[in-house]
């Protein structure tokens, strides 16, 4: 659908943002799949490897009995295997409340950054709508620009989703100290126009009014399943669904990536993930099975991260990292100068995740193993733990015990 060959989407919302004297991200810097230390993609490594890639035509309709593809100039592809890698697409107000006027942005793909630079360089007061993973990270950004940045959203604190409230008032310090203002437990009623037709402010529910002339909306994503629906879509949590080979339930065709809801192993629960970790692994576990294949199961460890305030000149960079799963009871340890860890422990005492700010390379390296092992932690011990250092510390010793599922 792009005219670019495929890139690491999560550069949109971090480094390329920065101010341009800030020494921002572009293409082709972050092709895939430079991400993850391989070759970086560019339009001619696919010409090298004899990949054909077809821009700006998507597919708009598919026969799984004659196993062709449409696409939207009309030409006919034939296929023997199917992956469908679609993704998603982000979630947009309605254009009767204002969701389509000029100012008003959406981050998806490179064209959307670019848009989003243009109006940040002429901005005066910015609204990001959202409190999660957008929201953040493009707040975070503006701050570069210096501008007058507000965050709306319904929930009690940032990031809902995984943060407790307690992590998440730390990070809402921190941006606050960066001159970030919260509306917290705000809906937005309207956006509205001034004279010259782009957005000038965005009136909530309760009546107020919050005055910008560049919004950005940062309201969650969903499943670009287009015209494979007839390929069996998951009513829980939406996207294709995949075994866990990522067949779909027609034969020859699978899904991965984004879009596809597969069986989250060690959880026992059908699951989307929407990040770029998964999508690698997918697809990477999707091919395998289709060149060898193989018959074992994929088993993934749900893993999360978020990097910002790293543009030059900032007065502190965040990068934290979160592997497993965020139930239970929690422990903090640390006092964000820089570092803090939070470990969820269920009521058998086993470690289900654990998310870690600022930490070392060693030390964020532990993560996975304490999310993908979920040894038996003693509590009262984590507690006790007088630094971040020495909760990891504790918690690596319980690997070391064997006390693991």
């Amino acid at each position: 659908m792009q005219p670019v060959p495929p890139y690491e989407r999560p550069a949109l919302t971090k480094g390329y943002l920065f101010p341009l004297d800030k020494k921002p991200a572009r293409l082709p810097g972050f092709h895939t799949c430079v991400g993850s230390g391989g070759q970086r993609q560019t339009a001619e490594w696919y010409k090298e490897n004899g990949i054909e890639v077809l821009y700006e035509d998507p597919v708009v309709a598919f026969d799984g009995k004659t196993q062709t593809l449409k696409t939207s100039s009309g030409k006919i592809l034939k296929y023997g295997s199917l992956i469908i890698s679609t993704g998603c697409e982000a979630s947009r107000l309605p254009e009767k409340i204002g969701g389509k006027l000029p100012g008003v942005h959406y981050i998806r793909d490179v064209a959307d950054a670019d848009s989003l630079v243009s109006s940040l360089g002429s901005a005066k007061k910015v609204l990001v709508i959202g409190g999660g993973y957008i929201g953040m990270e493009v707040a975070a950004a503006a701050c570069g620009w210096n501008l007058d940045t507000t965050i709306v959203f319904p929930e009690d604190h940032i990031m809902p989703r995984l943060f407790t409230p307690s992590l998440a008032k730390k990070y809402e310090d921190l941006y606050q100290q960066n001159g970030v203002k919260f509306i917290k437990g705000a809906l937005i009623d309207k956006l509205e126009a001034g004279s010259d037709g782009r957005v000038s402010s965005a009136v909530l529910k309760d009546g107020s009014v919050v005055e910008a002339d560049t919004v950005i909306v940062g309201i969650g994503a969903k499943p670009v399943v287009g015209p494979f629906e007839a390929v069996g879509v998951n009513p829980e949590v939406g996207g294709i669904e995949v075994d866990s080979l990522f067949r779909t339930s027609v034969p020859g065709i699978f899904a991965i990536g984004d879009v596809a809801a597969f069986p989250l192993k060690m959880y026992n629960r059908i699951a989307r993930v929407e990040h770029v970790d998964h999508a690698r692994k997918s697809a990477h576990h999707c091919v395998e099975t289709l060149l060898t294949s193989q018959t074992k199961a994929y088993d993934y460890l749900p893993y999360f991260y978020s990097r910002v305030f790293e543009y030059e000149g900032s007065s502190r960079k965040v990068w934290w990292q979160f592997y497993g799963d965020n139930v239970g009871e929690t422990v903090e340890v640390g006092n964000f100068d820089p570092k803090v860890a939070t470990f969820w422990i269920d009521s058998d005492s086993r470690l289900k995740g654990v998310f870690l700010e600022s930490g070392t390379s060693e030390e964020f390296s532990l993560l996975p193993q304490l999310a993908k092992s979920q040894p038996i932690v003693d509590k009262s011990k984590l507690q006790a733990g007088a630094s971040v250092e020495d909760a990891l510390e504790i918690a690596r010793s319980s690997l070391q015990s064997g006390a693991s599922v």
